[in-house]
C-alpha cells in the first residue's frame, strides 16, 4: 500500500476543499480518514510523553522550591539563634596614676543584670565583715565571716584574728577600723560562682569614730574567689546568707604610691 506524506499546507488545501464540496468520494475519506488517524496519534503521543514529562518537571521544581526555601528558614534561625542577645552596656576603663590599678566604670548601674548586682552586694558584704573591726560588734562580725567562709578559708582568718597581729589584741577597745568599698571588678564570673577584684579603703578611727590623724587611710585590693553552694550549717543561719553564698579563697594586697585612700 504506497502511503503519502502531506505537509501541513496540503492538509490546509485539502480542508478548504472539503468546506467547498458538497459530496466526498470514496478517495477522498479514505485520504480523511488517514489524517484524523495522524493528528489522532500524534495528540496521544504529545499527552502521554512530552505533556506528562512537563508535569514531572514541573512537580520536581515545586518540591526543590520547597525544599531550599526550608534551607533558607532553618539558616536563618541558626544565625538568629547563634546571635547573642546582649545589651550594650557603655563603660569608661579608669587607671589610677600612682598605682596602675584599673576598673571599669559603668555609665549606669541599672544596665547590670539582676544577678552581677546580688554578686556585688554579697562580695561587698562579706569583705567588710572580714576588714571592719569595731569592739562591740566583733563578735558578730567573726560569726558572720564563718558563716559565709569555706572551713579553710575561715582558718585563715580566725588563725590571724587570734594572733598578735590581731584586730582584738592590736586596736583593743580605744580603736576602729571603717572599711569603705571603692569598686568591685570581676576577673572571671559564670553560672554563679567566679572571682572578683574588690577594691577597699581602710580608715583607722578613735573610740569615738574619727579618724586617727597620725594613720593615713590605706587602700588594699582583695582577690576574692566565690559560689553559691554554701549551704546553712544550722537553723536560722539560712535567714543570715539566704543565697548561700561562699568564699573559696581571700588574698590581700595592699595598693603602693596611693595618697589617702584615693
Amino acid at each position: 500500500m504506497k502511503k503519502f506524506r502531506k505537509s501541513k499546507q496540503d492538509v490546509i488545501d485539502q480542508e478548504r476543499q472539503l468546506a467547498a464540496r458538497t459530496s466526498i468520494d470514496a478517495a477522498t475519506a479514505q485520504d480523511i480518514s488517514l489524517a484524523e488517524q495522524a493528528f489522532t496519534h500524534a495528540a496521544r503521543f504529545f499527552e502521554k510523553n512530552i505533556a506528562a514529562e512537563e508535569k514531572a518537571k514541573t512537580k520536581r521544581a515545586t518540591r526543590l522550591n520547597y525544599v531550599f526555601g526550608a534551607i533558607a528558614v532553618m539558616s536563618v534561625a541558626a544565625v538568629m539563634g547563634l546571635t547573642p542577645l546582649k545589651t550594650v552596656q557603655l563603660g569608661l576603663v579608669r587607671v589610677d596614676n600612682n598605682s596602675g590599678y584599673t576598673d571599669v566604670v559603668w555609665a549606669d548601674d541599672k544596665g547590670k543584670p539582676p544577678e552581677q548586682i546580688d554578686d556585688e552586694f554579697w562580695l561587698s558584704t562579706y569583705v567588710r565583715f572580714r576588714e571592719s573591726y569595731n569592739f562591740s560588734s566583733h563578735d558578730a562580725e567573726f560569726g558572720m565571716v564563718e558563716l559565709m567562709s569555706y572551713g579553710e578559708t575561715f582558718t585563715e582568718y580566725r588563725n590571724f584574728q587570734l594572733s598578735s597581729k590581731g584586730y582584738l589584741e592590736v586596736l583593743g577597745t580605744n580603736r576602729q577600723i571603717r572599711t569603705d568599698i571603692n569598686n568591685i571588678n570581676f576577673l572571671e564570673r559564670k553560672d554563679r560562682e567566679g572571682t572578683a577584684q574588690v577594691r577597699i579603703t581602710k580608715t583607722v578611727l578613735d573610740r569615738n569614730g574619727t579618724p586617727d590623724p597620725q594613720l593615713a587611710p590605706v587602700t588594699w585590693v582583695a582577690t576574692v574567689t566565690y559560689d553559691y553552694k554554701n549551704p546553712a550549717k544550722k537553723a536560722g543561719d539560712q535567714w543570715l546568707n539566704p543565697r548561700g553564698f561562699g568564699v573559696k579563697a581571700y588574698t590581700m594586697t595592699q595598693e603602693v604610691g596611693v595618697s589617702n585612700g584615693k
